[in-house]
C-alpha cells in the first residue's frame, strides 16, 4: 500500500518534458530572412533581373562557371540558380548543368537547386535529371514571376518541412510504419528547438542509427538556420 502511495506521489511530481516547437517562418519573418539568405546564379551569360534584385536588398553571387564542385559547397548557398547549357563543361561535359544538379543533390540534399534556361531541353532524355530539381526559372520570365519564383525557392530552403521530408526520405527505408514516422515527426515539430529533449523522446521510439543519423542531420540544418535569422 505504501508502495503504491508513493508511486502516485512520484506520478504527480514528474515533469513532462517542456515543448520547444519548431515552426515555420511567418510572413513578416520571411520578408527578413530573403535578404540574408545566401543565393549564387550559376550562368555563362549575363543573367536578366540580377541588379535590380541586388538593389531590392537579395544577397546575390553570380559564378560564371563551377571547376571545383567541392569549393563551390563549401560557401554554403541555401539556393542556387542553375544554367542547364553552358555551365559545367570542364566537370561536366556530356550532361552540363544536369550533371552538376545530380552531383549537388546527392552531396547536398538539403540545397535548394532552381534550374535556369532559356533553351529547349529533352524531358525525356533528362527527366530523371529534371525531377531533381525544387523548380525551373526561364530566362524570358518577367521581374515580378522571377522574383516570385527565387522567393518560392528561399521560402523553401528556411521551411522545416521541406529539410523534414528530405530526412523522411532516409527514415522510410528504415522503417516502413507511418504512424512512428509521423510519431517522430510530431516530436521534432513539438520538442526540435531543445534537441536534447527531441533526441530523447525518439530514442524511446527507435534506436536505428540511420534514423538517429537523419534526425541529426535535420536538427543541426534547423539549428544554422536559425543562427542566421537571428
Amino acid at each position: 500500500m505504501k508502495i503504491l502511495l508513493l508511486m502516485k506521489l512520484l506520478s504527480w511530481f514528474k515533469k513532462e518534458p517542456k515543448e520547444a516547437p519548431i515552426k515555420e517562418f511567418s510572413h513578416e519573418e520571411f520578408e527578413k530572412i530573403k535578404f540574408k539568405a545566401r543565393i549564387a546564379f550559376v550562368d555563362d551569360e549575363e543573367i536578366a533581373h540580377v541588379e535590380r534584385l541586388r538593389h531590392d536588398g537579395y544577397n546575390i553571387h553570380t559564378i560564371s562557371d563551377i571547376d571545383n564542385i567541392d569549393d563551390f559547397i563549401r560557401r554554403k548557398y541555401h539556393v542556387v540558380v542553375l544554367d542547364i547549357q553552358g555551365v559545367g563543361q570542364n566537370i561536366s561535359p556530356n550532361s552540363e548543368g544536369w550533371g552538376i544538379l545530380r552531383y549537388l543533390k546527392k552531396e547536398c540534399p538539403n540545397l535548394v537547386v532552381i534550374m535556369y534556361t532559356g533553351a529547349e531541353w529533352s524531358i525525356t532524355k533528362y527527366k530523371e535529371d529534371a525531377d531533381l530539381a525544387d523548380d525551373f526559372i526561364g530566362k524570358d520570365l518577367e521581374f515580378l514571376d522571377f522574383k516570385y519564383k527565387l522567393d518560392s525557392g528561399i521560402r523553401k530552403a528556411f521551411s522545416p518541412e521541406y529539410h523534414f521530408e528530405i530526412e523522411k526520405k532516409n527514415i522510410s527505408k528504415q522503417i516502413t510504419n507511418a504512424n512512428t514516422i509521423n510519431q517522430i515527426k510530431s516530436i521534432l515539430e513539438n520538442y526540435g528547438n531543445d534537441e536534447k529533449t527531441a533526441k530523447s523522446l525518439i530514442k524511446k521510439i527507435t534506436t536505428n542509427k540511420v534514423v538517429l543519423d537523419s534526425i541529426d542531420t535535420f536538427l543541426s540544418v534547423i539549428k544554422t538556420l536559425k543562427e542566421i535569422v537571428a
